[in-house]
């Protein structure tokens, strides 16, 4: 599998999982632990999405 290919996998890899991650938080905003669960996973995903980005671009 081409370097490309891997980078674009690992982008949709991480839309999909903050798709997910909103739905999930938008579900559990009544439970504050779930909610805080949430907005973490909702911060690693964006900067793994960016870093993901920015390494494909240097390529």
């Amino acid at each position: 599998m081409k370097s490309n290919t891997k980078s674009m996998l690992a982008l949709l890899m991480g839309v999909i999982i903050l798709v997910a991650d909103i739905y999930w938080t938008y579900t559990s905003y009544y439970d504050k632990l779930w909610l805080a669960l949430g907005a973490i996973i909702l911060v690693a995903d964006l900067i793994w999405l960016y870093l993901d980005w920015s390494l494909m671009k240097r390529k």
